[in-house]
């Protein structure tokens, strides 16, 4: 469970603004979005607001996450050797069904954890030669410290993070391997039906 929460709070700690600052380096974005979180969900009150209130919170979350994620290469990536097997149309919507399952799963998590346990490490020189980088951070919960790390690339519309691993376990690995089965047994067409019914 505690990987789960994780998971989420590491693809929302994001910047809640509708265009991504091409200014911020990655590590960066991550401090700023943990600000901003903070300021969204309020105190305790308004947190109990929001368990009622699911549509805003999951407003919140996107709003919050769009900007920083690359979306499709994470899709890709879980797709992995299905992605060529598929039409545009398929990966899109499956991309998009992979996004909005993770935000409304763990939703409600959200709201019992202070984000402000995440402390941001300093990140490697970037060069003009970087293309990828890792991007550390820790996270206190319940008296444990529990390394997190944001895997970014550079693509064309800026520093993007794609992947997430806590305590050395890939989220990318983790739905590969879980898509992987549930394609070989019923379709990509009735995987990309079943996460479309659940959002």
């Amino acid at each position: 469970m505690i990987k789960n929460i994780l998971l989420l709070l590491a693809f929302i700690s994001m910047p809640s603004v509708s265009f991504a600052d091409s200014s911020l380096l990655p590590n960066e974005m991550i401090t700023t979005s943990i600000n901003s979180m903070n300021d969204q969900l309020g105190d305790q009150e308004n947190k109990k607001r929001l368990e009622d209130n699911k549509e805003e919170l999951y407003s919140i979350i996107d709003s919050t996450l769009s900007p920083y994620f690359q979306k499709q290469y994470a899709g890709r990536l879980v797709l992995n050797k299905h992605w060529g097997k598929t039409t545009s149309d398929q990966r899109s919507r499956f991309t998009e069904g992979l996004y909005q399952s993770l935000v409304k799963s763990y939703a409600l998590t959200l709201l019992n954890f202070d984000v402000s346990n995440i402390e941001v490490l300093p990140i490697e020189d970037i060069t003009d030669q970087t293309k990828k980088l890792t991007v550390k951070s820790e996270v206190l919960y319940q008296g444990e410290i529990i390394p997190m790390n944001f895997s970014f690339g550079l693509f064309r519309d800026g520093w993007r993070f794609f992947d997430v691993r806590i305590e050395g376990v890939s989220y990318i690995k983790n739905y590969r391997n879980q898509f992987d089965a549930e394609i070989n047994a019923i379709g990509i067409d009735a995987v990309i039906q079943r996460l479309e019914s659940e959002n």
